[in-house]
């Protein structure tokens, strides 16, 4: 099974615990794939990259695979600049068969 988060606005420790809930809630459902499409953040920061990577850790730690949709904005330069686009399962365009679930404000 394969579940989708779609994070919408900023990504900042303003908005982190919301995204951080639709993260864990997802991870819930045990999916096989997780892929949190970043596509349409407007902004991210420290805290969102933070979030990022745990959410991988916890992929890691119980066999799940972790895949992002970072697209062509802010997501992907944040994440190129840290180095991190080699350790991500990177897809392009829009869901396809999964579950998304966009996000709440």
């Amino acid at each position: 099974m394969t579940v989708e988060v779609v994070l919408t606005g900023e990504l900042d420790i303003s908005t982190f615990d919301n995204a951080r809930q639709q993260i864990e809630e997802a991870e819930q459902e045990t999916p096989d794939l997780l892929i949190i499409d970043l596509t349409e953040l407007q902004f991210v920061d420290s805290t969102g990259v933070r979030l990022i990577l745990a959410a991988d850790q916890r992929a890691q730690h119980v066999g799940r695979r972790l895949a992002l949709r970072l697209g062509a904005g802010p997501a992907l330069r944040v994440f190129a600049a840290l180095g991190l686009t080699d350790r991500f399962d990177l897809l392009d365009g829009k869901p396809d068969g999964a579950s998304p679930r966009p996000a709440r404000d």
